[in-house]
């Protein structure tokens, strides 16, 4: 779970996945995506929580109740419904990387609103319209995939960049280099349907077609262009039916043996890397593997 803390002079607040409101002056209202409210007035009150949440909240408090968490630090320990509170949102959601928890502090009081949101909550009439997946509405700042692979290409390697070695099914595969923010953000979300864009799309399947768009929101609605997910290679790579990514990474892993792919390039390479960079980075451009 995601923390954001928020502080403002009003008290007014939209769901950032549906757009309802949901904090109002003196009211709280639930949207579709709302997994709870939670007030820090009066020893703290979860208010409207998911049945879920709910569950889990309630066991929070009879483990409180039961002494399970004497020895924890806690932040808000002024009473027990504060203490289960934190014990939810940081120990038992905190691997929920889907869920947002936005703290609202108010300017003008003394009170703090969490409100919390799942970010990949889709109603059934979103999920309808996956079965009608426009690709070119999705990323209209290329025309197709070809263009940005391409590209890739063509971009000279640097130690401050990111690599990409990809191999389709007859073993042949090459490497695709981007430097910038603005290759990198073009060229990942492309990754994720790369098979959709190369395939007659009429027999992607509903459930493909689900599992592709999940890993898109797992892994973009947050954005992950700092640092690349260790998850999100195998992930994809479980999608992908004509192609298998080998490395994607810091450019910089590939002066380090470690793995049998890196292994390889450096014997290929015959000298230390490490010795002789603009060398090593030429030779990794014009690699390519059968």
């Amino acid at each position: 779970m995601q923390i954001i803390t928020l502080e403002l002079s009003h008290n007014i607040f939209f769901c950032p996945v549906t757009g309802e409101q949901l904090l109002f002056s003196e009211d709280y209202h639930s949207s579709p995506a709302t997994l709870f409210h939670f007030i820090d007035i009066e020893g703290g009150d979860l208010v409207n929580p998911k049945p879920e949440i709910e569950l889990l909240f309630n066991a929070t408090l009879e483990e409180i109740n039961n002494g399970l968490f004497t020895d924890y630090d806690f932040k808000y320990n002024y009473s027990d419904n504060a203490k289960a509170f934190e014990i939810l949102v940081y120990e038992k959601l905190k691997l929920e990387k889907n869920y947002v928890l936005f703290k609202i502090c108010n300017s003008g009081s003394s009170s703090t609103v969490y409100i919390g949101i799942d970010m990949n909550y889709q109603s059934a009439a979103d999920l309808e319209k996956e079965t009608t997946f426009d690709f070119e509405s999705w990323f209209p700042d290329f025309d197709n995939y070809e263009a940005v692979l391409l590209k890739a290409t063509q971009t000279k390697p640097s130690l401050d960049g990111y690599a990409l070695f990809m191999e389709d099914t007859m073993g042949c595969g090459g490497f695709y280099f981007f430097n910038t923010e603005e290759e990198w953000s073009t060229l990942l979300p492309a990754l994720v349907f790369l098979d959709y864009v190369n395939q007659n799309q009429d027999s992607i399947t509903t459930e493909q077609l689900n599992n592709i768009t999940k890993v898109y929101f797992d892994y973009f609605n947050s954005g992950i262009y700092d640092e690349l997910p260790v998850h999100f290679t195998p992930d994809l790579n479980k999608l992908l039916q004509d192609y298998k990514i080998i490395f994607f990474g810091k450019t910089t892993e590939l002066l380090e043996p470690n793995s049998d792919f890196t292994k390889e390039l450096i014997e290929e390479y015959g000298n230390n890397p490490k010795d002789n960079n603009n060398d090593y980075l030429d030779f990794l451009k014009e690699y390519c593997k059968i």
